[in-house]
């Protein structure tokens, strides 16, 4: 699938300082996938590059958007990997 970025998740990439490749290689090789429902799957990966870090990435895969995306401290301690 070739996700959209949502202009929110621009937003906040352009807030958080997150990259545009990190989001996409999270998407694309995830160390945690969660459905949560039909229309929405949680997407972890940690990102060496800034500080061993857990990205998480809030797709809707019907529409092929990226919603959001942020570092997640609970879940570095839950499994991200």
């Amino acid at each position: 699938m070739n996700f959209t970025l949502s202009k929110h998740a621009k937003d906040v990439m352009k807030n958080r300082n997150i990259l545009e490749n990190w989001v996409y290689d999270v998407v694309l090789k995830p160390s945690v996938y969660i459905k949560v429902q039909k229309d929405e799957i949680h997407m972890y990966g940690i990102v060496a590059e800034y500080n061993e870090r857990c990205l998480k990435v809030v797709v809707n895969p019907i529409k092929e958007i990226i919603i959001t995306t942020y570092f997640d401290r609970k879940m570095k301690k839950r499994g991200c990997k």
